[in-house]
C-alpha cells in the first residue's frame, strides 16, 4: 500500500459522511470539509477543519472527494480550478457522470477520476455497517490516483470495478436497473397481491422472503442457475394463465410481463429448456 493521501471532502451528505467516517477509522487523515450546511458534527468525528469555501479544501488535502448531487459537480469543479492543483487528486462519487465533469481541474494540473460505491445509501448509520465489502467503480486518469483509489477500496474491504472512460452512463443504467427497478417490480407484485388480500403484512412477508431468497440464489449459484419458476420448467400453460390474469387486471402489467419473460428466455435456453412454444406465446422480439 502506498503512503495514504490526506483526504478532503466537498459535500457532507450521506455518501461523503460515510466515506470520511469509515476512512478515518482506517487511519486516513481528513484535512478539511466543505458543505453548504456547516458540517460541524462530521468535522468533529474525523478531526477535520471546516472550510468556508470549496477551494480551501484543496489547500488542506492531497485527494479531494466531491460528494455532491450530479448537477453540482461541474460548477464546484470550476470554482476549485482557480487554485493550485499540481500533484493533487480530485474525484467525484457520481455513478452517472464520468471523469469529464472534472476536465477543468485536469487542465489545471489535477489528477482526476471518480469513485462510485455500488451501494444504496438509505441512511448513514446503516451504510456505516454495510458499505464495507461493497464494490466500487473507479475511473482514474493517472497511475498514482489509481493506486490511491485502489488503496481506499481495499481499506474498506471492497472490490474494484474499473470503468473505461466514457462508459459511465451505461454503468449507471445497469446499476439503476438492478437497484431502483427491483423496487418497481416489488411494488407491482405488491399491488397485484393487495387486490386479492388486504393483509399487507402477510403480502410483504411473502414478497420479502421471495426476494431475499432470489438474491441469495444469485449470490451462491449465479446466472442462469439462480432462475426458478414456470419459464425454466417450460410450463407454457402456467405462463399463458399468467397473461390472461394480467390482461384482465391491467394491460400495461401484462405487456411488462411479456417483455420480462422474453428477456428471460436466453437464460432458459442456457438451462437446456426448449423455448419455441414459449416464444410463440410471448411473441418473438
Amino acid at each position: 500500500m502506498s503512503q495514504k493521501p490526506v483526504l478532503g471532502l466537498i459535500g457532507a451528505g450521506k455518501v461523503g459522511q460515510v466515506l470520511m467516517r469509515l476512512l478515518y477509522k482506517a487511519d486516513y487523515q481528513i484535512g478539511a470539509i466543505y458543505s453548504r450546511t456547516p458540517p460541524t458534527a462530521l468535522a468533529g468525528q474525523v478531526q477535520a477543519i471546516i472550510a468556508s469555501d470549496p477551494r480551501d479544501v484543496a489547500a488542506h488535502a492531497d485527494l479531494v472527494v466531491i460528494a455532491l448531487p450530479d448537477d453540482a459537480i461541474a460548477e464546484v469543479a470550476a470554482r476549485v480550478s482557480s487554485v493550485a492543483l499540481d500533484g493533487k487528486g480530485v474525484v467525484h462519487t457520481s455513478g452517472a457522470h464520468g471523469v469529464d465533469q472534472l476536465s477543468v481541474l485536469a487542465e489545471n494540473g489535477a489528477m482526476t477520476g471518480s469513485l462510485h460505491p455500488a451501494y444504496p445509501f438509505a441512511s448513514v448509520e446503516k451504510a456505516l455497517t454495510e458499505l464495507p465489502g461493497s464494490t466500487f467503480a473507479i475511473e482514474a486518469e493517472n497511475n498514482l490516483l489509481a493506486v490511491w483509489l485502489g488503496d481506499i477500496v481495499r481499506a474498506l474491504n471492497g472490490s474494484i470495478l474499473s470503468i473505461p472512460p466514457g462508459s459511465k452512463a451505461l454503468y449507471h443504467a445497469a446499476m439503476t436497473i438492478a437497484s431502483n427497478y427491483t423496487v418497481t417490480l416489488y411494488a407491482l407484485a405488491q399491488q397485484l397481491l393487495l387486490t386479492l388480500s388486504d393483509e399487507h403484512e402477510a403480502v410483504d412477508g411473502a414478497l420479502n422472503a421471495l426476494t431475499a431468497a432470489t438474491v441469495e440464489n444469485l449470490r451462491t449459484q449465479g446466472i442462469p442457475d439462480a432462475l426458478t419458476g414456470p419459464l425454466v420448467r417450460g410450463d407454457v400453460s402456467t405462463v399463458a394463465a399468467h397473461l390472461v390474469a394480467l390482461e384482465q387486471y391491467d394491460q400495461h402489467a401484462a405487456d411488462l410481463y411479456r417483455q420480462l419473460a422474453r428477456q428471460t428466455l436466453p437464460m432458459v435456453r442456457a438451462r437446456g429448456v426448449a423455448t419455441d412454444e414459449l416464444e410463440n406465446l410471448l411473441g418473438r422480439s
